[in-house]
């Protein structure tokens, strides 16, 4: 009996222990573990769907983009850039241009006009039909535009509130065709493409308050320009003959002094630093760098890519950087996917 009754307790005893590792397992099972965020690395995919028109948000916090096939904006956390894409907010589809402003406004341009987009009321407003080319300032406040009339071949440069309600004419033009673009909160940068009497583009700034113009550059062949973060230097490209391939160029504007960069780049493949000195640039074969203020810049592959990343630099468009600018976002123009580059050494 007491052989029985020994046997008897250690066999409730043992139950209970293994119920209570049962119960302890399950416990932390539900708690769960945390997991630890590993950065991607070399170069991986950011998006599954087509992105069009990237752009870091105001705070840096997310990449935002725009699905031309459904109107979706969507947003990735840079925090974490292996994670899924979240859905900001769905406007009209198959637009050919979006200009971002930091308020979480923008304004969409298609084929039929133009429309500001409001994504923190969720409110729009379609522009005026003889509205062309708008450009938001980046704070959202301001807007820019060319209002042309087809049937008079007349039109000018003007600014207004962000609806186009309010605004005030800064200089006329003969041109539907300006390219325009912010340089601060008062000037535009405006390029000249070709017209009949002068096959050429130009580069001019516009001052907003005086309605003064000053020429920069001049006379170029397929002429593209990238503003600096402080707005007092460009990088620029242009061909010697329109047939032939574009050069990369650098001008500090306290001096106007032209500076070869040994690239076969257009500047549309190019972004800026923060420290407004240092580029990057997907040429045909690599991506590089290059630093503006070498006695003799000249551009430098990237350290530690493999040549099969190396050789995504061909397809690569509308780059940008992280705000702390350890990832470098570009588009691939074959599949219109977003891309991202660990730059981490």
């Amino acid at each position: 009996m007491f052989l029985a009754g020994y046997l008897i307790s250690k066999n409730s005893a043992g139950n209970q222990n293994q119920q209570a590792l049962i119960n302890n397992s399950l416990v932390d099972r539900f708690q769960g573990v945390q997991e630890k965020r590993v950065p991607p690395a070399g170069l991986f995919a950011l998006s599954r769907d087509r992105a069009s028109f990237p752009v870091l948000s105001a705070d840096g916090s997310q990449v935002l983009y725009y699905n031309s096939d459904n109107g979706e904006i969507r947003a990735i956390a840079t925090k974490d850039l292996s994670s899924s894409s979240t859905l900001v907010a769905k406007i009209q589809p198959s637009a050919i241009h979006i200009s971002w402003a930091a308020n979480k406004t923008l304004i969409a341009t298609y084929l039929t006009g133009s429309i500001f987009y409001d994504l923190n009321s969720g409110s729009s407003k379609k522009l005026d039909q003889g509205v062309r080319s708008p450009v938001l300032n980046r704070a959202g406040d301001k807007l820019a535009y060319i209002y042309f009339d087809d049937q008079t071949g007349e039109g000018n440069i003007s600014i207004a509130d962000p609806s186009g309600e309010f605004y005030k004419v800064i200089m006329p033009t003969r041109s539907a065709n300006w390219q325009i673009g912010w340089v601060g909160n008062n000037t535009l940068s405006l390029v000249r493409p070709p017209i009949p009497e002068n096959p050429t583009y130009a580069l001019l700034v516009l001052d907003t308050e005086t309605k003064s113009l000053s020429a920069i550059l001049d006379s170029k062949n397929n002429l593209e320009v990238v503003w600096s973060p402080d707005n007092q230097k460009i990088i620029y490209s242009y061909s010697t003959d329109p047939g032939q391939e574009s050069k990369l160029y650098f001008m500090n504007l306290s001096d106007r002094e032209e500076v070869g960069l040994s690239a076969a780049v257009n500047a549309s493949k190019c972004t800026w630093s923060i420290d407004n000195k240092t580029v990057y640039c997907a040429t045909g074969d690599s991506f590089v760098t290059i630093d503006t203020s070498a006695t003799v810049p000249a551009p430098e592959a990237i350290p530690a890519l493999p040549s099969e990343i190396q050789n995504s630099a061909s397809t690569a468009t509308n780059l940008l950087l992280t705000s702390t600018e350890d990832y470098l976002i570009f588009r691939n123009s074959q599949n219109g996917k977003l891309y991202g580059l660990n730059l981490s050494k």
